[in-house]
């Protein structure tokens, strides 16, 4: 067997699991995990979201968003108010504290990108993104 024969989801899931792994190391020092990392990257630019919004748009289950909003509430990260318009709906929003992680954390971002992509040409780089795109759109 080839070592390209093995199931496919085998390698994508390692591949994650390893992304996971690093980023929770570099965010360790801020008491920040990966899954709140994401949020908090969602909140840098759609600040003031529904967390029904952030669910939607990362395509992360709802329980776990609401724990994951939750500790970061806790944690002084982030504040949710009730929306005026709708009172079923929590709004979150940046504290001061969580906005001025913003340079750190996409800063680990990139460092944790352009660490995976080493070795690629931009070429190879778009292939990657438009291949697993195309996976993305099979399922």
């Amino acid at each position: 067997m080839r070592e390209t024969d093995g199931p496919f989801g085998k390698y994508v899931t390692l591949a994650y699991w390893l992304i996971q792994k690093r980023l929770n190391k570099e965010l360790s020092e801020f008491q920040v995990k990966s899954s709140q990392y994401s949020i908090l990257r969602y909140l840098y630019n759609h600040d003031g979201s529904n967390q029904e919004q952030i669910t939607r748009d990362l395509k992360i289950d709802k329980g776990l968003c609401s724990r994951e909003v939750r500790k970061l509430e806790e944690s002084g990260l982030v504040i949710r108010k009730k929306n005026l318009s709708d009172n079923r709906q929590w709004m979150c929003f940046l504290t001061p504290s969580g906005m001025a992680l913003k340079e750190d954390l996409i800063r680990i971002g990139e460092q944790i990108n352009d660490s995976v992509l080493t070795g690629f040409t931009k070429e190879e780089e778009e292939a990657l993104y438009s291949l697993i795109k195309r996976v993305i759109t099979n399922l």
